[in-house]
């Protein structure tokens, strides 16, 4: 009984992961990105915020899909439109619809070309909708954007 009983509390932490929605709890259920709400992939996709803009240069592959991706985003000051080199960005997948990111960190390195960065791996591993923040801080301030993508089944 006291096995069975320290199995149970084990496998807690795990038991709800996917539970807001049962029709995905499988990472192979079909997903429709037709009726989804996300951001389409396009060369240069641009996300401002406040301080500082963003652009999706390249994603390999492209859209983005299932597994890990790489990316090179192009940050610039919203004021000036001037390249940010030498900021600290980290980067969070988020799966909202199972309250979920990844476990795996995406490394973030700066390119030769001023303000350009090369963010791998962005480990899309399920199916669904993911929200991908990228924050960043820089001598011109701190900033955030959401980058949206369906990934389908």
């Amino acid at each position: 009984m006291r096995t069975l009983t320290l199995a149970l509390l084990a496998a807690l932490p795990f038991a709800g992961a996917c539970a807001d929605d049962s029709s995905m709890a499988d990472d192979t259920a079909d997903v429709n990105c037709a009726v989804e709400t996300a951001d389409q992939y396009v060369v240069g996709l641009e996300k401002a915020g406040t301080v500082l803009d963003v652009q999706l240069m390249s994603a390999l592959p492209a859209p983005p899909a299932r597994g890990d991706n790489e990316w090179i985003i192009h940050v610039n000051t919203v004021a000036g439109a001037a390249p940010v080199s030498g900021a600290t960005i980290s980067v969070t997948p988020f799966m909202p619809k199972h309250q979920h990111g990844t476990p795996v960190d995406v490394k973030v390195d700066a390119m030769p070309s001023a303000g350009e960065y090369k963010l791998s791996p962005v480990n899309l591993w399920m199916p669904g909708v993911w929200e991908t923040t990228i924050e960043m801080t820089s001598t011109s301030g701190t900033d955030s954007v959401v980058y949206r993508f369906c990934i389908p089944s």
